[in-house]
């Protein structure tokens, strides 16, 4: 082969090596414009779209399906979601406004919507809240947490906005749960105020009857419970208030443990017969024995309606489930104790029976006057029986009613730019066969 030959070849070499060169180097230089996938999370949208790169995802995260207040997100006192019907929400009945809970709801979740819906700052959006009373009552909201879940009710954990640490700053668990609380006390007025006019009847014909110290107590625990439902109506279920339902409760114990004493103490005294002739006196003094005994049985009967009614209204405030299922039980135990003077009544009244015999009466006076003895012990026993059925039925009642209210409460509400619109009362969801 020639030079020649040798000279283009080596000038072929070195323009094919010049060639790759440039070009691994263009490829350099172009790639080092390409956003990596941190630089695609934090640049502006606007910034992401100027690029002619083609994204795999979309640079705004998922948001969750809800936010739950609770223990744990699987069972929540608390559900706040995005409402899609409209004609639920037009049915929906305004939430009263006398006792302020709709300003105070909605300064709690101010921040929800914005974590629910897409541009939650812009247009009209519906919500929902959920409120299941009776995990409301059970806890007092101090040790609960705000969750974020998908639609699986499962933690959503898509998005470190939405991890519990950070949602915990955005939203007020306890106070949520508080203002939720008051909403399940409300729906217990009616019932309430029922009680507390049939006491009140009560009251002004007991009170005649009890010594002053009684009467002080009576009343004024009567008057304490009136003014709890004034607050509770107007949107309050305060610590003090509860703290002071224990007084009520220890005060009215008191009275009961003293009308029981006294009723055993004049219930087993002996009644001597001094009459030299004739049983006229004896008569007397038994039938009066039995009608102060039914004084004593209508002052215990308004002692227990008061309880119960106290037990009703410190039910209504959030935690201690054990303390008000003790509560209950006490006095039920205390209806079946007052009951069991029933058998004792009877068994005292044949005895009391047997004492008519006098050589100055006739047989038929003698029968005469065993038979008021015994009418007088039946009116005291059927007293006693009204006590206990009633302070059953007063307990057996108040346990229904809460268990009633303790179903599901739909409030919902509309947000428009970013605020939250007056909370509408929804009606309960139909349950499908």
């Amino acid at each position: 082969m020639s030079m020649q030959y040798f000279v283009w070849l080596g000038v072929a070499l070195v323009v094919a090596i010049g060639g790759v060169m440039i070009l691994q180097r263009r490829k350099s230089d172009n790639a080092s414009h390409v956003p990596d996938m941190q630089s695609l999370k934090c640049s502006p949208i606007s910034e992401v779209a100027q690029t002619s790169v083609v994204k795999p995802f979309e640079t705004k995260q998922s948001l969750p399906h809800a936010i739950v207040l609770g223990e744990n997100a699987q069972r929540p006192g608390i559900r706040i979601a995005p409402l899609s019907d409209g004609e639920r929400y037009r049915a929906a009945k305004t939430l009263p406004t006398e006792s302020g809970l709709g300003t105070r709801l909605s300064a709690g979740l101010q921040a929800v919507p914005a974590l629910l819906v897409e541009e939650g700052h812009r247009g009209k959006h519906l919500m929902e809240v959920v409120i299941n009373g009776e995990l409301v009552r059970a806890k007092d909201g101090e040790s609960l947490r705000a969750f974020s879940v998908g639609a699986d009710n499962k933690i959503s954990e898509h998005a470190k906005l939405f991890e519990t640490n950070n949602l915990q700053n955005v939203v007020n668990a306890a106070a949520v749960w508080q203002i939720a609380s008051v909403v399940v006390a409300q729906k217990h007025l009616a019932d309430i105020s029922a009680k507390l006019d049939s006491i009140r009847e009560s009251v002004q014909v007991v009170v005649a009857f009890l010594d002053e110290e009684r009467r002080a107590k009576v009343t004024g625990t009567f008057k304490y419970l009136e003014r709890a439902i004034r607050a509770i109506a107007k949107g309050e279920l305060s610590p003090a208030m509860r703290i002071e339902l224990e007084s009520c409760e220890r005060e009215l114990l008191q009275i009961q443990d003293h009308l029981q004493n006294e009723f055993k103490r004049h219930f087993e005294q002996t009644i001597e017969h001094k009459e030299f002739a004739g049983t006229g006196d004896l008569e007397k003094k038994v039938v009066n024995k039995y009608e102060k005994l039914r004084v004593l049985a209508m002052d215990l009967r308004l002692t227990l309606k008061t309880r119960a009614l106290a037990w009703h209204v410190a039910s209504l405030f959030p935690g201690e489930p054990g303390l008000k299922q003790v509560r209950m039980e006490e006095l039920l135990r205390d209806a079946d104790e007052i009951e069991g003077w029933i058998d004792s009544i009877d068994v005292s009244a044949k005895h009391d029976s047997t004492r008519f015999n006098s050589f100055w009466n006739k047989e038929e006076t003698l029968n005469i006057r065993r038979t008021n003895i015994r009418e007088a012990a039946q009116a005291l026993a059927t007293d006693l029986r009204d006590v206990t059925s009633q302070a059953k039925a007063e307990v057996s009642v108040a346990h229904a009613s809460l268990l009633t209210h303790d179903e599901p409460i739909y409030l919902v509400f509309e947000v428009e730019n970013g605020h939250i619109g007056e909370f509408r009362v929804a009606e309960p969801i139909a349950r499908t066969a």
